[in-house]
């Protein structure tokens, strides 16, 4: 999100002190234009090329993200995306479609990306996967509504402006990332935007930072049943699985950290967005969401809903929070095969 162009036309309808909170709940945003999602391990192709075709099956995501419904500063986000194993060639390929728009549809993105990745087995126990993407991206902004400061003179606004910018932006984005993973435990570290693409749209130069993320956990089952039986249809899955996903960006950086539980084929969890050892200034301590999960899957099919309660100053503007909806479907033919491939543990309740 473009900074500029934000206060300039909400900072009529909050107090400085609040905007002063927006700007500090935003700040992983506003550097550039990338996407947080709550449900990070539902949408794993966007968070890291390497996961394409870690299901080991053809793969279809559909991602849903509003937020900050109660403000005219709202970011609605929408993400589609499949993937596929091709176990001949011990390689995935992944391609994903994302939509973005904030405020009142004042900037828009929309992104398609194209991905591989390649699985090495490192023992019995471990594998590793690296992963390649590369995509192509266009930003629009609308001009209704917004002021600039060539249209304003000592007698107040003129109406008239020779400050006209490209409407329309286009660039490539290149990214890359790798995954290390066995039967519980699972760490993936990824680079999105190495070419740095600048995204001004007024010919000078505003290049986009190199986003830096890690994210990983560890499952931990506590049903009677041995792990690898938890795979099987017919055997429960009971666990409980640690994560966290740490991204950096420019001078930005978040964590999410917390936990979610599964109980067969129902799922829960908490997590935390937020680094509260670090203060953007002693005024606006890092706390951004508290996120709550609740998840359910029938067959090849999951759905999994989650809310974000802002924890941060801005709670005082009654942003309304965060929605997001996740549908994710895998099509598992369900053969036996001579040599099993080694699942993801992450997210546990996609059996195949």
């Amino acid at each position: 999100m473009d900074p500029v162009f934000y206060f300039k036309r909400h900072i009529n309808k909050l107090n400085l002190y609040l905007v002063l909170a927006l700007w500090a709940g935003i700040s992983s945003v506003s550097i550039g234009q990338d996407i947080q999602f709550s449900q990070f391990y539902a949408v794993p192709t966007y968070q890291n090329p390497a996961f394409a075709g870690s299901a080991h099956a053809l793969r279809g995501i559909a991602h849903s993200r509003l937020q900050w419904p109660g403000l005219d500063a709202n970011f609605n986000t929408a993400f589609i995306g499949v993937d596929h194993f091709f176990s001949k060639y011990n390689s995935g390929v992944g391609m994903f479609f994302l939509s973005d728009w904030a405020g009142k549809s004042t900037i828009s993105t929309k992104e398609i990306h194209l991905q591989y990745s390649y699985n090495l087995p490192v023992s019995e126990k471990y594998s590793i996967r690296a992963g390649l993407q590369a995509g192509g991206v266009q930003r629009n902004i609308n001009y209704n509504g917004l002021t600039f400061p060539t249209q304003w003179n000592s007698s107040g606004y003129k109406g008239d402006s020779s400050y006209s910018p490209a409407q329309n932006l286009y660039y490539a984005d290149l990214g890359a990332g790798a995954l290390f993973y066995g039967d519980r435990i699972w760490a993936g570290l990824s680079a999105h935007h190495l070419n740095t693409p600048n995204q001004s749209f007024t010919g000078d130069v505003a290049r986009l930072p190199m986003q830096i993320a890690l994210t990983g956990g560890y499952k931990i089952p506590i049903n009677s049943a041995s792990h690898h039986m938890a795979y099987m249809h017919d055997a429960p899955d009971v666990s409980i699985t640690p994560t966290f996903h740490y991204k950096a960006q420019g001078k930005s950086d978040q964590l999410d950290i917390g936990v979610y539980g599964q109980y067969n084929v129902l799922l829960a969890g908490v997590w935390y967005r937020g680094i509260p050892i670090k203060n953007y200034d002693p005024k606006f301590p890092n706390n951004e969401s508290v996120v709550l999960l609740l998840g359910w899957k029938y067959k090849d099919i999951s759905i999994s809903y989650s809310y974000d309660i802002t924890v941060s100053k801005l709670n005082q503007a009654r942003p309304g929070g965060a929605h997001e909806l996740n549908i994710t479907y895998i099509h598992s033919k369900h053969q036996k095969q001579h040599k099993p491939m080694k699942r993801l543990p992450c997210p546990s309740f996609y059996k195949h």
